[in-house]
């Protein structure tokens, strides 16, 4: 005999259980081929009717006290169950039979979710999908561990292998590498999958990583400079005493500076490259960073005395002197030697403007 009361709850419309009553009652008990007349046999033991909502509470099909069926992994059979098919998941792991065993895990995973059996199987499905090189699919596996099992030892481990994956895909796409010889994923799938590693432990070294590799994935791409910057300054807001901070402070600079040196002669980029470098000295000094950001300063006042040389030049070749000594006079206050201090110096001699 059916017994309908072993099914959950469903909320029926009156107009829909007027108009489609059997084929509503076979969705909600999940069975597509049981003719009305079965289902007349129950009988409905009680309907509400509210008339401001219009809908039906289908709460019993039988005149006996209601129980409905136990959720999954948490009675003994099931929880057996999940055991069972977890033996058999390992065994085929061990034949390096990894298909199927992926198979019987994410079946435990899903089917006995609430099992003790559940996280070790979602946290083995995910290993052998890293393995696979199911990036994404393994990313996702290990999010579900993630969220569903935070009190099983499995958690941290799953943390990190979930951050392993997402930069193993971020790599990827920064470096154009294939990634165990298959194609990396999207750019913006990417980010989004290092954001939620950096969200999963928002004060973590790990969230400082992440969005340090988020700034990589945009600067990887030439139309993301500002995004890239901005990724890279929230690390230096949100983390300044990570040691990523003095890193991204760097990057940014770097990238203003490159700008500049592709044709971009924009003095105001120039000026930030310069105030974010001698921010970087003062910051985090003794760092390797620092030092590096010394050299990038000598090499912006360069090219700041070339670029006057420049100037007074194309003056001086146009036959206006007076504006080009203007020009020299500057690369001769910013030098004291060299071959620009020296070439300007020439020039403000046949000039007649040495001073």
């Amino acid at each position: 005999n059916v017994v309908l009361r072993e099914f959950p709850v469903v909320l029926l419309s009156v107009s829909t259980l007027r108009e489609k009553l059997g084929e509503l009652l076979e969705i909600a008990i999940g069975i597509s081929n049981w003719p009305i007349r079965v289902l007349a046999m129950t009988g409905l033991r009680r309907v509400f009717l509210h008339a401001s909502l219009g809908a039906v509470f289908l709460t019993s099909c039988s005149r006996e006290a209601e129980t409905f069926l136990p959720v999954a992994g948490k009675s003994p059979r099931s929880d057996a169950k999940a055991e069972a098919l977890l033996a058999e998941a390992k065994a085929a792991d061990r034949a390096g039979q990894a298909k199927r065993a992926m198979r019987i895990y994410d079946g435990i995973a899903d089917r006995y979710p609430h099992s003790s059996a559940a996280p070790q199987a979602r946290f083995r499905h995910a290993q052998l999908l890293e393995q696979d090189g199911a990036l994404e699919k393994a990313f996702e596996a290990y999010g579900q561990v993630i969220t569903r099992y935070q009190g099983s030892s499995l958690y941290p481990q799953a943390r990190d292998s979930q951050a392993k994956v997402a930069h193993a895909a971020a790599d990827g796409q920064i470096t154009k590498r294939l990634l165990w010889m298959k194609p990396g994923l999207d750019p913006d799938k990417i980010i989004s999958m290092l954001e939620t590693v950096r969200d999963n432990a928002p004060q973590a070294v790990t969230a400082a990583k992440a969005q340090y590799t988020i700034g990589g994935v945009y600067a990887a791409r030439k139309s993301k400079v500002n995004e890239s910057i901005e990724a890279y300054q929230k690390v230096v807001d949100d983390h300044p005493r990570s040691s990523f901070a003095p890193l991204a402070q760097f990057k940014i600079g770097n990238i203003l500076l490159t700008g500049a040196s592709r044709g971009n002669q924009d003095n105001s980029n120039l000026d930030r490259a310069m105030q974010t470098f001698e921010d970087l000295r003062q910051s985090y000094p003794g760092t390797k960073q620092a030092s590096e950001a010394t050299l990038k300063m000598k090499e912006i006042r360069s090219r700041e005395i070339q670029r006057s040389l420049d100037i007074g030049e194309f003056y001086f070749g146009k036959g206006q002197g007076d504006s080009a000594a203007v020009y020299y006079r500057e690369v001769m206050r910013r030098t004291t030697s060299g071959k620009l201090h020296e070439k300007a110096k020439e020039r403000l001699r046949t000039l007649g403007a040495l001073e």
